[in-house]
């Protein structure tokens, strides 16, 4: 949900928040869709840091705060739903019958 109030909330005057927080939405989504590939996850830390340092202003610098923190925290989490297709959690995208329960 954060991810996409950035994306709705970026002003369009800098591309990297503009095009950099659609494309971050996109391989989130994907991720917990479990259609993600690592290329996608590579991209997504790249993504990151270029948001960082190259946004105009504070909502494009720290939209990626978030993303970050789950990907030092959680990288099992991503590794499980990107390699495995599968949510530990249970909350994500095409659970397997019975998942979850």
């Amino acid at each position: 949900y954060f991810m996409d109030f950035c994306m709705t909330e970026s002003c369009g005057k800098c591309v990297p928040c503009r095009v950099g927080t659609y494309q971050m939405h996109r391989i989130l989504s994907a991720i917990t869709n479990m259609t993600a590939t690592p290329q996608d996850l590579a991209m997504l830390e790249q993504l990151c840091d270029l948001l960082k340092h190259t946004s105009l202003c504070g909502l494009g610098q720290s939209a990626p705060n978030p993303v970050v923190s789950t990907l030092k925290s959680f990288a099992g989490e991503y590794q499980a739903h990107i390699e495995d297709h599968n949510c530990p959690a249970g909350v994500c995208g095409k659970q397997p019958v019975g998942a979850g329960l």
